[in-house]
């Protein structure tokens, strides 16, 4: 069965969102974003389990040069993203968001 990256409803508005303020600063930053998850997530297709345990069952892989955090939860059939956070945000109310994300 080939892997696939899931994401969830969530975690598409979280990532359009992002690329909304990130190309209004400037041109061609929105699409740079893209490419660079795009890239953590094919990584993360061949090592799932290489981002360290944030809040079981999810993991958290940190973006180079942004302060934004891809949140995500591995599974046999691949990764499930369930969001993309900036990490400056108050923590509890990050934490109670993402796990609040996850399927009962």
């Amino acid at each position: 069965m080939k892997r696939e990256v899931i994401w969830t409803w969530a975690a598409e508005a979280d990532l359009q969102r992002l690329f909304a303020e990130v190309e209004d600063s400037s041109d061609g930053n929105g699409l740079r974003l893209l490419t660079e998850i795009e890239k953590a997530t094919v990584l993360l297709l061949c090592f799932p389990l290489l981002a360290p345990n944030w809040r079981l069952p999810v993991r958290r892989l940190v973006l180079r040069r942004r302060h934004l955090g891809l949140f995500y939860v591995p599974e046999p059939r691949g990764i499930v993203v369930i969001g993309v956070a900036d990490l400056r945000r108050d923590p509890e109310s990050l934490k109670s968001e993402m796990l609040g994300r996850l399927p009962r």
